[in-house]
């Protein structure tokens, strides 16, 4: 069954967004327990997006558009963060 190109595309661009987050709580040392209360997800909403990042089903909860403007959200919190901590000189 051919899958329609718009779907892929915005499976991908889900998948990159969660991904992105991802990366800048590891680089801003996010603890796995804070990432979910960054996105407002519960432990299980937030286990069903960590298996869709590792190419598993879209999740229902939140729904889509709403989860995107979470990541983009929290994905600014957190690039403000590492943007503030590489001007505090380290002692």
């Amino acid at each position: 069954m051919l899958r329609h190109l718009s779907w892929e595309t915005t499976d991908t661009l889900a998948r990159d967004q969660l991904r992105m987050f991802s990366d800048l709580g590891e680089a801003v040392r996010i603890g796995d327990s804070d990432r979910p209360r960054m996105l407002l997800l519960n432990g299980e909403q937030w286990a069903e997006w960590a298996t869709f990042l590792n190419d598993g089903p879209l999740p229902a909860e939140p729904p889509l558009p709403t989860m995107l403007q979470r990541l983009g959200r929290a994905s600014h919190h957190l690039t403000v963060l590492a943007e503030r901590r590489a001007r505090v000189p380290r002692a």
